[in-house]
């Protein structure tokens, strides 16, 4: 496994380079600069050679934002310490300028094997800035990432540099969560914690992290796959446009894991936002963990009225296990992987017919005194039987599904849940015909 950095100032294409070469979008792409922020990693195969490809944010000599540039150049300077060859940007249009002579400088200094590649040349005829020659690179490739012209030859030049390394160990596989929540509760501290390095750009700047980053990391002998977010938020709060696409992440990052975690950020109440966040989690049948951070940050009184709170205003989400951590501390962040190794363990689950119409017959049916249907009509029940192991989900036949208000439905899913110990598993109680397919 050769790993390839792909380095350059803002706006020069960096990211549509990174999906080009995989084949699908992975990375935000928008003509707002600075869009990428952290390191993001993905594997590809070229010619039976194995590459692991990164995606950085750009860096400036003289940024307007100094702090929060220094921050992204120190992953920047990790892709570029990890990297075999680095992919440097430059953009064809706008010509060669101090960014990246301020670039070129930084490469020359770590002596790495270095194509230069001119991006946003939508012609072969382009001819390129001849200040390319100045930053002092022996190869040059012209290309249009957004076109993907020239890009098979781009990708002959990444097989010709490959070095054999012997038994790859740059991606495993692992028990994937995704740790979602509002922007600002500390998501990427909590990732930073477990693996104890800096690989997500943390700041109290609310949407630091702009799209969803995978980390692999092993506790007591089992592996996971950590994916961080961006911080999802109303619609009404989305004042650009690339913020759908980093919410679209995030949910496409909830339905690719095992666990969800949703964090939640101890010191606010808990908004209409958490609870659509949670609601997003559960549709997907996914086993969800709520944690509550920066508990560093409250008394023992204080927790326990949150606490109260939370369970006044996430009824439909009761039965989920709940932690308090503190990510800043590391105070209690390894019972996120623990309590999502012991949620996952439980799935897939099956049941036996016979033993869900039991409950149906003997436990369901006669202790809600026949209760009515909304057309007036009593229900009667047909059979529970079940659709899928993992997700779990059940079929229940009566003979008006539409009728079942939802306090009924409620009761029939806790005492499932109650009969068959799925005390922190969401599960889906489908109501069809008795002949519906």
């Amino acid at each position: 496994m050769n790993v390839v950095s792909i380095i350059g100032k803002p706006n020069v294409g960096k990211s549509t380079l990174f999906n080009s070469l995989l084949g699908k979008r992975k990375a935000v792409v928008h003509s707002t600069p600075n869009l990428t922020r952290d390191r993001h990693y993905e594997r590809i195969s070229i010619d039976n050679k194995n590459f692991v490809i990164i995606d950085t944010g750009g860096i400036e000599e003289n940024p307007k934002n100094v702090t929060f540039s220094d921050l992204v150049e120190q992953q920047v300077d990790i892709a570029i310490n990890q990297s075999d060859i680095i992919l440097f940007v430059i953009d064809n249009r706008n010509g060669v300028n101090a960014d990246d002579y301020y670039i070129a400088e930084k490469l020359r200094k770590r002596k790495k094997d270095v194509i230069l590649v001119v991006n946003k040349c939508d012609e072969y005829d382009n001819l390129p800035d001849p200040d390319i020659f100045k930053l002092g690179f022996d190869t040059f490739i012209q290309i249009s990432a957004e076109h993907k012209l020239n890009l098979s030859t781009l990708k002959e030049m990444m097989v010709e540099r490959y070095k054999d390394k012997g038994k790859d160990e740059f991606f495993k596989e692992g028990l994937k969560i995704s740790i979602v929540g509002k922007p600002n509760t500390g998501k990427s501290t909590i990732v930073n914690s477990l693996l104890n390095e800096n690989r997500m750009i943390v700041s109290p700047i609310p949407g630091t992290t702009r799209d969803s980053v995978d980390s692999y990391l092993e506790y007591e002998n089992k592996p996971f796959i950590l994916i961080d977010t961006a911080g999802i938020r109303r619609a009404s709060k989305i004042k650009e446009p690339t913020e759908y696409y980093t919410i679209l992440r995030s949910k496409l990052a909830m339905e690719r894991s095992d666990v969800v975690v949703v964090v939640m950020d101890i010191m606010e109440k808990v908004t209409h936002q958490d609870k659509k966040i949670l609601g997003e989690s559960l549709s997907l049948l996914k086993p969800t963990i709520i944690v509550f951070n920066k508990t560093d940050l409250v008394t023992e009184i204080e927790k326990t009225k949150f606490y109260k709170e939370v369970l006044d205003n996430l009824e439909f989400g009761d039965f989920l296990p709940k932690l308090f951590i503190s990510a800043k501390e590391k105070k209690h962040i390894y019972k996120i992987l623990e309590k999502s190794y012991e949620l996952k363990s439980k799935l897939p689950a099956k049941f036996k017919n016979s033993l869900l119409n039991t409950i149906l017959f003997e436990r369901i049916i006669p202790n809600f005194k026949h209760p009515l249907l909304k057309s007036g009509k009593r229900p009667r029940f047909y059979s529970l039987t079940q659709k899928s192991q993992d997700p779990i989900i059940f079929i229940l036949r009566v003979n008006d599904p539409e009728n079942i208000d939802r306090n009924y439905r409620r009761y029939i899913i806790n005492k499932i849940r109650e009969v068959l110990n799925l005390s922190e598993i969401p599960f889906d109680v489908e109501l069809r015909g008795k002949n519906d397919s």
